[in-house]
């Protein structure tokens, strides 16, 4: 991981399943008071959010200021509907990712921190490295959602074959990242994903991760498909 150069402050929001990719975008429900103060300021502002994941061992000191990973993504508020009892609707666009460098004191309700913009490693755009684990991927999200080779059993769902031909037509970067936000990993290897230095090496780890998942459910069939959330 390389930062980029140039440090800014950014309102920081933890969550504890949530991992956001660049280009992508999650709708979000905010209702705690610090957080709606937080985004009332930032629509006032650049309308800049950065998104971090809670650490799996950190989830229990959510009333607090739980331990963070050290990179997320920044996004911008897109659109931004405020509810009659002061909660809020809003789009969160991802725009890059980012290393936190500092969290440090603060006078706001919530939390903030100095962070880096952190560079995506050039790639090739017609890699058939890059077409290959594509190929490889889809297969086993055809697998995990009853779409592929013999071995599950259920009948094939509308829905998955809906959304394995919706993803068929995405360009390489958006695929992958897609993939990696959507299917039903653990947040460990969904922050592997985001941590990884760009596009490639994005492939070759949730190609490893996909696989190990088809292997592992061949090994110890479960009771229905795998399926992208």
């Amino acid at each position: 991981m390389t930062p980029a150069s140039g440090s800014t402050r950014l309102p920081i929001f933890p969550l504890p399943s949530v991992v956001l990719f660049p280009t992508l975008s999650v709708p979000l429900y905010i209702f705690e008071p610090r957080y709606r103060a937080m985004t009332r300021a930032a629509l006032e502002g650049n309308r800049r959010i950065g998104m971090v994941t809670i650490r799996p061992e950190a989830v229990d000191s959510m009333a607090g200021d739980p331990e963070v990973f050290s990179v997320g993504c920044e996004g911008e508020i897109g659109r931004a509907r405020p509810r009659p009892d002061g909660t809020l609707d809003i789009l969160l666009v991802a725009t890059r990712r980012f290393e936190i460098v500092e969290e440090p004191a603060r006078s706001d309700p919530y939390r903030s921190a100095l962070v880096e913009p952190l560079e995506e490693e050039a790639w090739d755009r017609d890699s058939p490295e890059i077409a290959t684990a594509r190929r490889s991927i889809g297969a086993s999200l055809g697998t995990l959602s009853g779409q592929g080779p013999p071995g599950v059993p259920e009948r094939p769902d509308e829905r998955h074959a809906d959304r394995l031909e919706a993803l068929a037509a995405l360009a390489d970067e958006r695929f992958v990242h897609v993939v990696a936000q959507a299917v039903d990993l653990g947040v460990g290897e969904k922050q592997r994903l985001l941590e990884a230095p760009g596009v490639a090496p994005r492939y070759r780890l949730l190609d490893a991760f996909l696989r190990f998942r088809v292997a592992e459910l061949g090994a110890n069939p479960a009771p229905g498909p795998e399926t992208l959330q």
